[in-house]
């Protein structure tokens, strides 16, 4: 291109376009045009040259085009420190030019490429805007490119562990930004860094590069168009792909391998934080994990929670979502990329249990090895860091010349005389913390001496691990028990001892009760202790309700003589011996949630074991009280159990969840219904299991005021709560004041948000002191931000969100399509949804920046609070875009299915085809290759939805990718064939797939009928049954929305794309089919749209 004035800056423009296959801007981030040096040079002297034509206060619109993509450029080729314009502008030779046209300069432009302005508080940021279009300042890494691989490196291990926010980042690398140029001071250059890192590891993966091969080389070989994809001038500077991208393909590639190897099993690591106030546990989850499912046990469901405990028989935490596939007795539970979570500890003695839970209903577990940390008994050895990381407790040897060591209350160090005395740091809880080096001699308050030594040649520790055949279930203190002895689940040069005898010498019955186990090796060093308890080998404690609601009869079984004593305030205790046996009977003045029993054994042991009281019906259970209260939020049911009592069997409990709205108070609505299996006597169901099926019911109603009445109910025993969105709600009068009593408990953090820029960061409101209390005042307010939506701050007390009434709009001569959709809803309830009809990929990116907002920053509330989102759930290719578009997460995506009536099997298959494709064209375009680096990312966002919906299963894969009708050899219609093609009955086959269905159904009811409560056709599409291409009918009529509902929706999402009109309350009622047996459901309906795909051919 050579530069000319006669050229114009239209012909100039049109000249950069046709070089790229354009004719007009199509809306990607401006350094993807990738402009070479050369052209870069060229238009600085174009435009240096023809400013001069240019009216100063009012700068031709192609021009401004010309300024706003050769500034990006710069900032992506020249910035080195200030966060200014004058650098530009002196590069242009331009000496004045007024604030006002700069700014009207750079709207213009922006506007012409389709990219949005960024906005702080009151007003745009007209320099952050240009430079986030740039892409990374390059300069900086040929000039100090080690400190930034450094941070990169960072950035990267973050990634990793899935914390992708920009708030996550800043905190994490805070220290390191102090010393980087003030462009780091702001997200758009943040943001950037991720984008660098999402690059990285993408090529790292795809290309399978290494530390031992030259990864520049296969790059070149494998991506041909690799350089393309960067935001960074690597088309001239090989200083950048030699000491920068090459060094950093390396260390991403050695992070990456670390990861995978990290995430191959299940582990933990311990810290302490850096007050030495709390201590915490990382969990990391590989990818896959099995568990093994008990004989009274069925597997209906599809998804579980994976939970973690303190101890076996306390309270759950929430992990993740797991997607279960069942062989045999085994449960395969799949855990979406890995998956890491910090535990604050409570009960750091405790062993951690990571449990499966379905239903809120306790499955299977896993003990974590070394979890249980005792601070109580044993030295406890950290590393040296701002947050000290846990090495190991007891006897150790470390290669750290220096660490941390806790000591037990009552413990010492002996060697004081011979050496420099340990220096006291910190102390944790009531032990101290001392920094120590060489070898240490530690004195046990029990006596025993125990070793520790830094500056090691290798690292050398014990860990205690018993083999838990006869570990006991029962909740005891200590919580560790066995029935008989304990051994050790390794044999070798180590022994258990009690005192100074092996336990192996030791009669059972001289050992019965809690006791001080210390593990030592040949020459009688001990390297580790604990306190456990041990049991006979035969002891069971079982308990049922009494005559009356204040009575417990206790079955206890011992071949031990024991004694027993209730310790529970205001009690009574009467029990009767016969042989082996002990029938109790305990009465409480106030019943309790649990029996405390003392256990004491004919040679003077003794322990205490706990047990649940048998109270007859249900009891909420949160924070070891019992919840009163009938009104709860959302938010409650996270730390709730509801405990059960079953007298002589197993049952099932109805959860009945019902919609109350300002329309039905009177009345009730049909109702959402669940149904738990418990077992026979006392179960404990996690009530967070309940929490999408609230939100769901929930989001029937536009209403944020709505709430749930949830009943459970088994037999006669019926309990109630109402639950809504939010406890508290702020009120204001005409001048938008806010006020609230004042409770020292509430942390309220109002703040006002733009809801036609929700990129503008949200204000605080202004806390007064009037004499009805605590108010708070809007600030002043820019106009052209209007609407404005009145919110709790992230991690403040939730409140209701409203809007700020009363405000004019301002008579603005350009306003976006968005925004005017926003403002005219109101009158328009319609006007969101006909915008988000018109949208395409790549375009309005203004409106995909939007939704990207309102997900990141404003996660914390009701997804329906934005009735943008609420559009968008109900246009089916625009959300299949928008998930592709933004790469949305599972999380999100689950929330899109619980708050707003989103049903994953509505979503066509050609919904998902156009979004792969979109996508695949999107970068085909822009990087002018054949494709192969779209595919690859839609390739990798398949991967991670595949257990979104049976259409995103790995076999539909080949289908979007390549067009590929074929689904390989593990499809068959085995199933459609016997059944369907061949023309016979539906149950007219003993083992058939629809009666082990029914069966399966049939045998977990309680009563042994048939389920028949979902078999009422009522469902007005069920005619497409006529129109499938082969014929299939019922021996019987049971459950006949079942059978059927996966050919109906199979047959609508296949045919008609699902265009049928279908309310928020239907799409819930479909969802309880479905549920009614998911692995059924699944099955029928992948075959079905499989088998219509290939008809199609």
């Amino acid at each position: 291109m050579m530069c000319s004035l006669n050229f114009s800056p239209r012909q100039y423009l049109a000249q950069i376009l046709k070089t790229r296959g354009l004719t007009s801007a199509d809306a990607r981030v401006l350094y993807q045009y990738q402009l070479s040096f050369a052209e870069f040079k060229e238009m600085e002297n174009f435009l240096k040259k023809s400013f001069p034509f240019q009216n100063i206060n009012r700068i031709g619109d192609e021009w401004a085009k010309l300024f706003t993509l050769y500034a990006a450029e710069w900032f992506r080729r020249e910035y080195t420190a200030k966060w200014t314009w004058d650098p530009i502008l002196t590069a242009l030779n331009i000496v004045d030019l007024p604030v006002n046209t700069r700014n009207e300069v750079v709207i213009k432009g922006l506007r012409f490429w389709k990219r949005p302005i960024i906005k702080y508080s009151k007003a745009n940021n007209y320099l952050g805007s240009i430079f986030k279009e740039g892409g990374f300042p390059s300069r900086l890494l040929k000039e100090d490119g080690n400190r930034y691989i450094a941070i990169f490196q960072k950035v990267t291990s973050l990634y990793l562990d899935n914390k992708y926010h920009i708030d996550e980042l800043r905190n994490e690398i805070q220290q390191e930004l102090k010393t980087l140029p003030q462009a780091f001071e702001h997200d758009e250059t943040l943001s950037l860094v991720f984008d660098i890192v999402e690059l990285i590891i993408e090529k790292v993966e795809s290309c399978q590069l290494s530390a031992q091969h030259d990864p520049i080389a296969i790059l070149d070989q494998q991506s041909k168009y690799w350089r393309n994809e960067f935001p960074l001038p690597i088309d001239e500077s090989q200083t950048i792909v030699d000491d920068f991208l090459r060094n950093l393909f390396r260390s991403t590639s050695e992070e990456i391998s670390k990861h995978h190897q990290l995430r191959q099993a299940l582990k933990t690591s311990h810290q302490l934080s850096d007050d030495f106030k709390s201590l915490s546990t990382t969990v990391y989850l590989p990818a896959e994990l099995s568990f093994t499912l008990k004989e009274d046990v069925e597997l209906m469901r599809t998804r579980g929670n994976l939970v973690i405990r303190e101890g076996l028989n306390q309270k759950s935490q929430f992990l993740c979502v797991a997607y279960l596939s069942l062989t045999e007795n085994k449960i395969n539970a799949e855990i979406n990329r890995g998956f890491s979570k910090n535990i604050r500890r409570q009960a750091y003695n405790e062993a951690l249990y990571l449990c499966l839970e379905v239903d809120g209903v306790f499955i299977d577990f896993i003990q974590l090895e070394d979890s249980a940390i005792d601070f109580e008994t044993i030295p406890v050895g950290f590393e040296i860091k701002e947050q000290p990381k846990y090495i190991a407790q007891g006897a150790l040897k470390t290669k750290a010349t220096e660490i941390l060591i806790s000591l037990p209350v009552g413990a010492r160090f002996i060697d004081t005389d011979l050496v420099e005395a340990p220096q006291f740091v910190a102390q944790f809880l009531s032990f101290k913390l001392y920094k120590i080096s060489g070898q240490r001699q530690i004195l046990t308050q029990d006596g025993d001496q125990i070793l520790i030594k830094c500056g090691h040649s290798d690292a050398e520790y014990e860990q205690l691990l018993f083999r838990t055949s006869n570990l006991s279930t029962l909740e005891t203190s200590p919580s560790l028990a066995f029935k008989g002895k304990p051994t050790l689940k390794t044999y070798g040069t180590h022994a258990l001892y009690c005192g100074k005898e092996q336990i192996e010498s030791i009669p059972l019955h001289r050992l019965l009760g809690q006791l001080m186990l210390t593990l030592k090796n040949r020459q009688g060093e001990s390297l580790f202790k604990k306190k456990v308890v041990i049991l006979p080998k035969y002891f069971e404690v079982n308990v049922r309700a009494g005559a009356v609601l204040n009575q417990a009869i206790l079955d206890i079984k011992s071949d031990a003589e024991i004694q027993i004593e209730v310790l529970n305030p205001h009690s009574s205790l009467v029990y009767e011996k016969t042989g082996i046996s002990y029938k109790c009977q305990v009465e409480c003045a106030v019943v309790p949630l649990a029996l405390n029993l003392k256990i004491t054994f004919k040679f003077g042991g003794e322990c205490i074991v706990t047990v649940p009281f048998p109270a007859r019906g249900f009891k909420l259970i949160n924070e070891q009280k019992e919840v009163t209260s009938k009104d709860l939020v959302i938010h409650d049911l996270l730390n709730t159990e509801l405990q059960v009592y079953s007298y002589d069997r197993a049952a099932k409990l109805n959860f009945d969840i019902v919609l109350k709205t300002k329309k039905n108070q009177g009345h009730d609505v049909p109702f959402y219904r669940k149904k738990i299996k418990v077992k026979q006597g006392i179960s404990s169901i996690n009530l967070y299991e309940l929490v999408e099926d609230v939100k769901g019911v929930l989001a029937l109603d536009d209403d944020l005021d709505s709430f749930v009445e949830c009943t459970i109910s088994y037999h006669h025993s019926e309990k109630k709560w109402n639950i809504r969105h939010y406890a508290h709600q702020l009120n204001w009068g005409k001048n938008i004041k806010a006020y609230y009593n004042d409770k020292a408990s509430l942390s309220f953090k109002p703040q006002v948000m733009s809801i036609v820029q929700p990129q503008v960061a949200p204000l605080d409101l202004i806390e007064k002191n009037e004499w009805i209390g605590k108010v708070f005042q809007a600030p002043e307010l820019d106009m052209s931000l209007t609407p404005y939506l009145l919110i709790p701050a992230k991690d403040s007390t939730l409140f209701r969100a409203k809007l700020i009434p009363e405000f004019d709009y301002p008579e603005d001569s350009e306003i976006d399509a968005l925004t005017e959709a926003i403002r005219t809803f109101g009158q328009n309830k319609q006007s969101i949804k006909q915008f988000i009809r018109t949208l395409n990929y790549d375009n309005n990116e203004v409106f995909w920046d939007h939704v990207k907002t309102l997900l990141h920053d404003y996660d914390h509330l009701p997804l329906n609070t934005f009735e943008v989102l609420k559009g968008l759930a109900t246009n089916y290719d625009q959300l299949a875009m928008a998930i592709f578009k933004l790469d949305l997460s599972l999380d999100i995506l689950r929330r899109f299915e619980t708050e707003l009536s989103v049903l994953w099997y509505l979503i066509p298959v050609s919904s998902w085809q156009h979004a792969t494709n979109q996508l695949i064209q999107y970068w085909q375009k822009i990087l002018i290759d054949d494709g192969a680096f779209g595919r690859g990312k839609a390739g990798n966002i398949l991967k991670r939805l595949k257990n979104l919906t049976p259409l995103l299963a790995e076999s539909f894969h080949p289908f979007y990718l390549n067009n590929q009708r074929s689904f390989g050899p593990g499809y068959n219609f085995q199933l459609l064939n016997d059944c369907i093609f061949e023309g016979k009955f539906w149950g007219g086959v003993e083992n058939s797939e629809y009666q082990r269905m029914l069966q399966r159904n049939h045998s977990a009811t309680e009563e042994q009928e048939w389920p028949t409560a979902l078999s009422q056709n009522k469902w007005i599409y069920f005619d497409c049954m006529q129109r499938l291409p082969f014929s299939s009918q019922l021996a019987s009529q049971w459950n006949k929305d079942v059978v059927y509902l996966p050919f109906c929706l199979a047959y609508m999402n296949v045919k008609h794309q699902s265009q049928f009109h279908l309310s928020a309350y239907e799409i819930l009622q479909l969802k309880q089919t479905v549920a009614f047996d998911e692995q059924w459901f699944n099955q029928i309906f992948s075959s079905v749209v499989k088998y219509l795909i290939l008809e199609a051919k």
